[in-house]
């Protein structure tokens, strides 16, 4: 791995946060692309193979003749919709564990070498308690929606610094929502345009791999109309299903990284580590 010394507790400009997360990606590519095809790709085949099965099933009852039993057809599609959910939830868990537990090894070492065996054990300690924040956090978000949009925005950016609160504070749920807000205050904004810019770059280059399925579908779609059957290919839609999650799944790690590069932004702009650190050192030396 490259020698890079980089440095996680700095205060940065929205800039600074776009520059070294790309940078942190550049310097640590060989590392993350492995762990993330060890650790988690895994889980994105099984949800591609759940939602090639749901979008196969959801074309399908589209096309079912008169005399058919609707109500059969959407229970399949329906209970295929929410095993492709469970996939989803399951591999978004690991991804972020994977991110967040190789950043706090990398940070924690010496010589910037993370041993990946290293990080999935660690990962396995998390992965629960991501799991279970992640529903909580998406029904507390769920909750200001309803209520009003303005809100539930407002939620939303800041329950994005939850997982890593507790990750690399150690902190319970119900600490890691406490904290959030503080950490959060005063940059709200700065935070908001950070993670939407990154969230439309992660978003326009899962795009590319979404095109095959979304070509599939509209083919399908206008073969159905034209002919009132569908053509679908449960086989195809299965494929195209996999390369779509595998590659969302890999472009997760950008908005993930960016996350963890704000958390330790906005650490330090409010307690000063890396300072008290310097001046630890400056006094034992005295």
């Amino acid at each position: 791995m490259i020698d890079n010394n980089f440095k996680f507790e700095k205060n940065r400009d929205f800039g600074e946060l776009f520059n070294d997360t790309f940078l942190f990606i550049k310097y640590n590519f060989k590392n993350l692309l492995m762990g993330m095809i060890y650790f988690v790709i895994p889980f994105a085949l099984l949800q591609g193979i759940a939602l090639g099965v749901y979008q196969y099933e959801a074309l399908s009852t589209l096309s079912l003749e008169p005399s058919s039993n609707p109500f059969a057809a959407m229970e399949g599609a329906m209970s295929s919709m929410l095993i492709t959910y469970l996939f989803t939830m399951i591999t978004y868990t690991f991804s972020m564990a994977f991110v967040f537990q190789y950043i706090k090894l990398y940070k924690a070492s010496e010589n910037n070498e993370v041993e990946l065996k290293q990080v999935w054990k660690s990962m396995l300690g998390v992965a629960p308690k991501i799991f279970l924040s992640m529903f909580v956090i998406g029904f507390l978000s769920g909750l200001g929606f309803i209520f009003l949009l303005i809100p539930g925005i407002y939620l939303m950016i800041c329950f994005s610094l939850v997982i890593p609160i507790i990750i690399f504070q150690g902190d319970s749920l119900s600490e890691a929502l406490s904290s959030c807000f503080s950490l959060i205050k005063n940059n709200w904004w700065q935070t908001f345009g950070f993670l939407l810019v990154l969230g439309l770059i992660a978003g326009a280059l899962q795009f590319v791999f979404q095109i095959p399925t979304t070509i599939y579908q509209g083919m399908a779609g206008f073969h159905m109309v034209q002919n009132g059957a569908s053509s679908a290919s449960q086989s195809l839609s299965i494929l195209f299903s996999i390369i779509q999650a595998m590659g969302a799944c890999f472009m997760q790690v950008i908005p993930f990284i960016g996350i963890g590069i704000l958390y330790f932004s906005l650490v330090e702009q409010k307690q000063n580590p890396a300072l008290l650190k310097e001046l630890e050192s400056v006094g034992a030396n005295e």
